[in-house]
């Protein structure tokens, strides 16, 4: 069948038709009586009507920066530690060093690039999470409005800026929000190339899955359903063949273009990088992603206002827009599927599903009619991002216990952490100078945190013996400083934090009882702490007499 005749991406489309009737903005290709219909060009919109389009764009995305942004300043928790201590090595040297974390290298390299630019603060280096944030209201937009007419493009991008997830993650120097501005492009390319036929997508598509998978490794499970869709639109498609060839090409030029990391993917996965992981439950997965949308009464409102419109979509499965809410569903379920049997599984994940939901959900509410946007405004009461300043220690109270010992910590001291994870962490708020030691005896490099095999080697950990031959070395007047998380027992808790919790108990008897050791100081977590709450403790060395003394 010869390819119909489209609509450029950006031109003005009719607006769609409620739950009651067809769609009528010529983006969808719905057939009529097993036929598609004839695409018709239409005139390019109005400089005036661009014009506000772009007015309210722009006053969006400000709109969303200010809100977001003003958690800029919130002090960075453990894996922001991680993160800004590999970014911290030379551009050259992050691959290799993260064959011992565990991720793959895109976003270290910028922020790399972002930190020899504006500095490594809290606010400086949110802010390069914030800047890929805010970028996810545009690519919403054209993703919405280019597949499926102009007001499916501005609920996707209304969605975006009320997202709650998306929000949060503007705020962490971690990856989340850049996954989430991938996977809008990566599924709007998609959708084009594989579900409309639209072959000059193809090379995008490539492009921003590739991006994607050197992102996040869930950036692999997005590719995995991503190629089941494709097999979905092969099989419902008019061309089977072209479809296959096209499939063929673009997963094959993603597999070419990452297999340069693929020997660094296999070290990390034959060295278990993930001791904290476990398999969710279901009422997890369930709870997560609601959570991601606002909690229980706000995935109720976007559902009750796109619900409808979506179902009218789905039982005219002949049609093209069928087939693309098929595709945008059926991509998150493989992915949740694989977060599930991997067991490698966080909220903070999640990202990747939400990027595909808002697309849903977005279309569903521009053909939901009055309902659909009174559902909206009250998503927008919900889940308006006006609650995102917080307390500088909301996630992690690091820099407060660091700020408390750091008079006192220099050359020659002793930090101890027996969650080895935290130092990259402590050390970027402590000065220079100490030696830092885990349960296992001493960290060599604390920028990086090594993740391999981890869970044996804490295991075979022992603070009681490797802890007393390093008091030893240390000089009379050095500090000993000891910072543990809080981590109540519970059956929440996976055998690697249970260990950690172990060993800060053995740890504290081990300082306390050493009769070379006086205590100087006492730092208790506030309420509150999101991730991760620390106690800390700063010992002196007064002597070198015997190293311990009766409890």
């Amino acid at each position: 069948m010869a390819e119909v005749t489209e609509q450029t991406d950006l031109q003005v489309a009719a607006e769609p038709a409620t739950v009651n009737g067809p769609a009528s903005n010529g983006h969808d290709g719905d057939t009529t009586a097993g036929h598609e219909t004839s695409l018709t060009r239409r005139a390019p919109r109005l400089p005036r009507e661009a014009a506000r389009d772009i007015v309210a764009l722009g006053g969006l995305m400000v709109l969303a920066g200010f809100l977001w942004g003003r958690g800029r300043g919130v002090w960075f928790w453990i894996d922001e530690g991680i993160a800004v201590g590999i970014a911290s090595l030379p551009l050259a040297d992050i691959p290799a060093s993260l064959r011992l974390d565990g991720a793959p290298p895109l976003y270290y390299v910028l922020l790399n690039v972002w930190m020899s630019a504006f500095g490594t603060s809290e606010a400086a280096t949110h802010t390069l999470s914030l800047l890929f944030a805010v970028l996810v209201l545009p690519a919403a937009l054209w993703a919405g409005w280019s597949l499926f007419g102009r007001r499916a493009g501005w609920f996707c991008a209304a969605l975006a800026a009320l997202n709650p997830y998306l929000a949060y993650y503007a705020n962490e120097t971690r990856m989340y929000s850049l996954v989430v501005l991938l996977v809008v492009l990566s599924t709007a390319t998609f959708i084009h190339a594989f579900v409309y036929g639209r072959r000059r997508y193809l090379p995008a598509f490539v492009v921003a899955l590739t991006l994607l998978a050197y992102t996040h490794s869930w950036g692999l499970l997005f590719g995995m359903g991503a190629g089941v869709a494709a097999a979905v639109c092969a099989l419902a498609g008019p061309d089977r063949r072209r479809s296959v060839i096209d499939a063929v090409l673009a997963f094959g030029a993603v597999a070419v273009l990452y297999l340069p990391w693929v020997p660094t993917l296999l070290y990390q996965l034959a060295h278990d990088p993930n001791p904290w992981a476990r398999r969710p439950t279901l009422i997890q997965i369930r709870d997560d992603v609601v959570f991601s949308f606002g909690g229980f009464e706000a995935m109720v409102a976007v559902g009750v206002g796109a619900f409808a419109a979506l179902v009218a979509i789905l039982k005219r499965p002949s049609s093209r827009t069928a087939l693309a809410v098929a595709c945008m569903l059926a991509i998150p379920a493989v992915v949740l599927a694989g977060g599930w049997l991997s067991k490698v599984w966080a909220y903070r994940y999640l990202g990747v599903v939400v990027a595909l939901l808002l697309l849903v959900f977005g279309l569903g509410l521009a053909r939901g009619g009055s309902l659909a946007t009174g559902m909206l405004v009250l998503t927008a009461v919900l889940t308006a991002p006006i609650g995102v300043k917080v307390p500088p220690y909301q996630k992690s109270n690091a820099r407060e216990v660091a700020e408390a010992a750091a008079p006192e910590l220099g050359q020659g001291d002793l930090v101890v952490s027996p969650d080895y994870s935290q130092i990259p962490l402590l050390s970027y708020y402590l000065p220079s100078g100490p030696t830092y030691a885990g349960a296992h005896g001493t960290v060599d490099d604390v920028r990086v945190t090594d993740w391999r095999n981890s869970l044996e080697r804490m295991r075979q950990s022992d603070p009681s013996a490797s802890l007393p031959p390093i008091i030893d070395q240390l000089e009379v007047g050095a500090n000993v400083l000891l910072m543990c998380p809080q981590l109540e027992s519970g059956p929440e808790l996976v055998e690697f934090h249970d260990l950690v919790r172990q060993y800060c108990k053995e740890t504290q008897a081990v300082l306390r009882n050493d009769a070379r050791l006086a205590l100087q100081l006492s730092v208790e977590a506030p309420e509150g702490i999101t991730h991760t709450p620390f106690d800390g403790d700063l010992y002196v060395k007064e002597s070198d007499g015997p190293g311990s003394s009766a409890g």
